[in-house]
């Protein structure tokens, strides 16, 4: 049975709701990803600095920082191993994200099949989550989707080169006229500035119709982007404006909550106090803690829409 954007958004955000703990973890992913990547910057930078003299209480201005800057350019060997730091935590970040979505993948699929066909009937027929089910789904599918992550945006990544190679190409040929080759860099990055937009909103695509086919199918990860690259293939469309609407319901919940900042930070346009400071952080801080629930809502609704297209020819 084929459903329509409209029907199947509403299944999504039905599972999504009525499994609120999903987005409830994704939260708390999103709170430990933000405060471990703090504490890892400052781990990582403060001892670097350190060893090569560095103050950061002595830097008032642009010419303190580009002195910083010459320091940390000439010692690069050293500065080199804070980007492996940064990198290793960025893998393990996208290894635990891994493991959370394939949980959540699990719940929502199993929640399509406990709600069957029925385009009516009460919300609580999604409502399947338990810790038991979203750790086997964890434990079976954590490694599948980090390996779905890995191979599809590595081919992203390869297929990005295809502007890239032609705009350095034609640098380096309008190398002796800097006014052309600049003006061939800028607009190069343009199109691959809108090239990369496009690739990724596609691929975000499939790596999430991938996980869903994963969860209905139990399958390997290169047989989950197989058949998610092949769904997609043949019903683009649905898969498009889905995940328009839902980017397009993201970006307006993220306006919303930056009006707390905005209005956060109305005082500092009239005077610098520290005292305002002080009196606004709450309100700052509470847009931001409304927005990152408010993502990993969106996290949810998007990967269950998709879930629903991925069971709904199935008994």
């Amino acid at each position: 049975m084929r459903r329509g954007i409209i029907e199947t958004l509403k299944r999504g955000g039905e599972n999504a709701l009525a499994n609120w703990q999903l987005s409830l973890i994704r939260f708390i992913e999103i709170l430990a990803f933000c405060a471990l990547a703090v504490v890892g910057i400052i781990v990582a930078l403060v001892p670097l600095f350190v060893s090569l003299g560095i103050r950061l209480t002595e830097i008032h201005d642009a010419d303190d920082m580009q002195s910083v800057m010459t320091t940390l350019l000439e010692q690069w060997t050293v500065f080199l191993w804070f980007g492996v730091g940064m990198l290793a935590l960025f893998v393990f970040f996208a290894l635990v994200h891994s493991y959370v979505e394939a949980g959540c993948a699990r719940v929502f699929v199993d929640a399509e099949h406990a709600a069957g066909p029925a385009a009516t009937g009460p919300k609580g027929r999604y409502r399947v989550f338990s810790v038991s089910r979203w750790f086997a789904g964890a434990r079976e599918g954590g490694w599948r989707v980090f390996w779905i992550y890995n191979l599809a945006w590595s081919v992203a990544a390869l297929i990005l080169l295809i502007p890239l190679i032609p705009v350095a190409a034609l640098m380096f040929v309008f190398r002796g006229n800097p006014a052309v080759s600049v003006g061939v860099g800028c607009l190069g990055i343009l199109v691959v500035l809108l090239f990369g937009i496009v690739l990724g909103l596609v691929t975000g695509m499939w790596t999430n119709r991938a996980i869903a086919n994963w969860a209905a199918q139990r399958s390997t990860a290169r047989h989950a982007l197989a058949t998610g690259w092949r769904s997609m293939k043949m019903d683009f469309g649905r898969h498009l404006l889905i995940a328009l609407a839902i980017i397009v319901v993201a970006l307006a919940g993220s306006s919303a909550f930056s009006s707390f900042s905005m209005f956060g930070s109305f005082g500092h346009s009239i005077r610098s106090d520290n005292l305002i400071n002080v009196m606004t952080a709450p309100l700052r801080m509470f847009g931001t803690i409304l927005s990152w629930a408010f993502s990993a809502l969106i996290g949810n609704w998007y990967l269950a829409s998709y879930s629903a297209l991925s069971v709904e020819n199935k008994p």
